[in-house]
């Protein structure tokens, strides 16, 4: 594991040991199996211990860790079972939240919000290639989230995130340029004239489909791995 940790000097330990943590397993600097040192953590961020602890305990009930019992903590991979549990939840969450923002007075603003976010994603494309795909990642994962946002249900959007931080990890190391730009777009485009129209039927189908299409194209990414990312 890399020893390049910048040291922390502030207050609200846990919460930055944790999200320095985090950054090293979502960037992939600390690798799927390899073991998540609670000493060497310690030492590299000069904290004690606890926070440490901490920190790990939210990142194993995230699922991006495993404690195993007298053997230590392991950065999860992520199989294809839970790829498919992953996308059932995702497909769950984001048909409630459409639906929510169809039906409530919040559809205006939905609407404003990712027609905004279909415009930088159509901006960060150049014909069918990706000109700015970090850019164009942020806008679709916010196109998403903007429904969730829009229930006001805070336990969803944790849940919701939740999930992000798996896709995250697959989306910026495995999976760039996997669905055709124009194509993501053209779904996102169908989904947003979907909840203008306040129509629930048309949004629910393409959002099924749009979501089953990037699981199948995981999926098979997984296999082709050995079964696990």
């Amino acid at each position: 594991m890399s020893s390049t940790w910048t040291p922390i000097q502030h207050t609200h330990l846990t919460d930055q040991v944790y999200a320095a943590v985090r950054d090293r397993i979502l960037s992939r600097l600390i690798k799927i199996d390899e073991q998540v040192n609670v000493e060497e953590i310690a030492a590299e961020l000069r904290v004690s211990r606890t926070p440490v602890v901490d920190a790990i305990k939210r990142l194993a009930a995230e699922g991006l860790v495993e404690v195993k019992a007298r053997r230590g903590t392991y950065v999860r991979g992520i199989s294809e079972h839970d790829l498919v549990e992953i996308f059932q939840i995702r497909e769950a969450l984001e048909l409630f939240a459409l639906r929510h923002a169809i039906e409530s007075d919040v559809h205006q603003q939905v609407v404003e919000e990712m027609s905004a976010l279909l415009q930088a994603m159509g901006e960060s494309i150049e014909g069918d290639t990706f000109s700015d795909y970090p850019r164009f990642t942020m806008a679709d994962r916010a196109f998403h989230t903007v429904m969730i946002d829009s229930c006001d249900n805070q336990r969803m959007k944790d849940s919701y995130e939740n999930l992000n931080i798996h896709l995250h990890i697959m989306r910026s190391h495995f999976f760039e340029g996997l669905e055709p730009p124009k194509r993501v777009h053209a779904d996102h485009t169908e989904i947003l004239e979907a909840l203008v129209a306040r129509d629930y039927t048309a949004a629910e189908r393409v959002v099924r489909n749009h979501l089953s299409s990037i699981r199948t194209k995981m999926i098979d990414n997984i296999r082709k791995a050995g079964g696990m990312l």
